[in-house]
This record gives C-alpha cells, structure tokens and sequence, in this order.
C-alpha cells in the first residue's frame, strides 16, 4: 500500500502526547493534540491546516500559545477541533492577549473552531482582523462521526470518558487512484483533463455504468469515444486504498468506551493508542482514567489493526520503558496473561 502521509509522535513516549501527520507531496500538515510542540520547528507548524485536541488538559492544549504565535500575521486559516466547551476554551486563550495593533497587519489569521458534541457541531469564528471576537456561529449535525471531509482524507471523531469529554480520532486518507500510463498509450487516449475527471469520478463512487468520453487522435484527427467508468476502472486505473491512523488517550477501559475506540479505529494500518500505566495497575488505571499497557494491546487486538504504538507513559515509570511496549505487544498478539515484575 502507497501512502501519502507520513505520521510520527511529537515527543518521545514520556512527553506530551501529540502526533503530527504531514502530506508527503504538498505543504500540509495536520496535527493531532497541542501540548508541547517545542521539538516542531516553525516550518513544519505553517503547515499545519487543522488541529484536533482530544481535550484541553494542560498537557494536550499549553501549545496553543505557541501556534498562535508562529501563524500570528499571515494570511492563514487555521481550524481546530475539541471537545464540549472548546469554543469558550479558545476564546479564553485569544483574550489573554490585547490586540489593539492588528490593524497594522497586511494579511489576517482567520481561526476556525468546531466543538464536537454527542449528536452535534458547534462552530464559531475568530478573525485578527476583528480582534478575534467571535462571529459566524452556526449549529450542524454531526454524521457518521465525521468532523473533516477533505479531498485527501475523512477524519472522524468519537466522545470519550476522561471524567471530561476526551475526543479519540481516526484518520483515513481517501484511495489512491492512479493511471495506467503504458495502458494509457496502448489505448491511443489522449491526455488530457478528462484524466482527472476519472480520477474524480472514482473517488465520488460513481457507478460502474457511468459513461465517460475518451479523446483519441487517429491519423492527426481527433475524435471521441464513449466507454463505462466499470471497463475503465479494469483497463486503464489502478485503485489503491489509502493508509488508516488511530490516535486515542486519556480514557478509561470499560464496555461502552472500549465499543467506541475499537468501532473508530477499526482496521486502521497504526494505532496510536496511550499507556500511561503497566499491565498490573489496572487499578489505578481506573482511577486516573487512563488505559494499561495491557488495555492497549487488547483494544488493538480487538479492533484488527495492523501495527500499534504506544506512548504518553508516566513518568515514574521512566526505568521501564521496555516493558511498555512488551505488554502492549503481548496483549496486542493474543497472550491474555498479566505478569506482575518487581519495581526497581
């Protein structure tokens, strides 16, 4: 499978948490929570078009100050994603700041904010340009757990339990559909526009019977001839589906919660999932609200993922960082046994 993203954890695995996911042939990138981003260079956050924030703890949200600050004068919109009561969240961080001079600026920040609710979107708007006063506030349904339709991918997003509403994502970039160019010749097809609307008609699932007209030139004259998007599919294109992410943290393990990660990362290529805790403190896991190695391992398990990863350890279990991913993996293979190893 070719993919064009290219998906790495912020930090290391005791740091905090975040994922940036950039598009390998444009200048874009998308970054999942916003703690602290300190080891992103100002290159690589002008990139970013859309953040998603599992929840607005310290540790998911403090690098918001530092975004603001590297976009801060540039024509650029940026959105951002969260959970229940994140527009007030970004409005309190945006009036922290006096903003008498952005009238001076040439080109204006525009921020865009959906908060994600249990059966619907809130959005609001912050423009530079009006002091960041929001405006523009609308109300619309939230489907098939999709926050972002994108020409490149579909980001959905599920409501979580951290004693706070915690947002756990999926990321699935749209298929990869390629002309044949060798088949393309042997046909005598001329290229042109009409590729692209190929492409696109195969990405909008049109039915195999839709018609599609093919230029040829014959003997210096050019002519056109019909053919069903079905044929063209099995003699000119090549259909690939695109790579799927998983990023959950901050959550409890239990019925309704563990439902709801194994549905949204389901078959997903990575699963960025969080660990806080070892196998044996399942306990106290419960009561932080926050999964095991071993939970981990099973809901990768459990949801068919093809590669799981680990991170957002806690720091006092800085010696053991091996046997994090030794459980997980454990758990993420099928052997079910907790073994309870002696604290150094």
């Amino acid at each position: 499978m070719k993919s064009s993203l290219n998906a790495s954890l912020v930090n290391d695995p005791f740091g905090d948490p975040g994922l940036l996911v950039q598009f390998l042939f444009q200048k874009r990138a998308l970054l999942f929570d916003l703690g602290d981003i300190s080891s992103l260079s100002n290159a690589e956050l002008l990139k970013v078009s859309h953040v998603f924030v599992s929840h607005t703890h310290i540790d998911h949200f403090i690098g918001f100050d530092r975004l603001l600050r590297t976009v801060f004068g540039r024509e650029k919109t940026l959105t951002f994603f969260g959970p229940e009561n994140f527009i007030k969240n970004v409005e309190g961080k945006l009036a922290g700041f006096t903003w008498n001079l952005v009238d001076r600026y040439e080109e204006s920040l525009t921020i865009k904010v959906v908060e994600v609710r249990e059966d619907k979107l809130l959005k609001g708007t912050f423009r530079a340009i009006e002091k960041f006063q929001i405006s523009a506030e609308e109300e619309v349904d939230f489907k098939d757990g999709i926050i972002l339709d994108d020409p490149m991918c579909v980001v959905r997003a599920a409501v979580l339990e951290h004693r706070v509403p915690c947002l756990g994502f999926s990321l699935q970039e749209n298929l990869h559909v390629n002309i044949n160019k060798d088949r393309l010749e042997s046909m005598g097809a001329v290229e042109g526009a009409w590729l692209n609307d190929l492409k696109q008609a195969v990405l909008e699932g049109n039915p195999d019977s839709y018609e599609v007209e093919i230029p040829f030139n014959k003997d210096g004259n050019l002519s056109f001839e019909k053919n069903t998007l079905g044929q063209l599919k099995e003699d000119l294109i090549d259909i690939s589906n695109g790579q799927k992410i998983g990023y959950v943290v901050d959550t409890i393990y239990n019925e309704p919660n563990s439902k709801r990660i194994i549905e949204l990362v389901k078959s997903a290529d990575i699963f960025f999932c969080e660990s806080p805790f070892l196998a044996d403190e399942e306990v106290r896991g419960q009561e932080r609200f926050h999964l095991t190695s071993h939970q981990a391992g099973t809901l990768a398990r459990e949801a068919q993922v093809k590669k799981l990863q680990v991170f957002h350890f806690s720091r006092r279990h800085m010696a053991h960082r091996e046997r994090f991913y030794m459980e997980s993996e454990n758990a993420f293979r099928g052997n079910l046994e907790i073994n309870t190893l002696a604290e150094n």
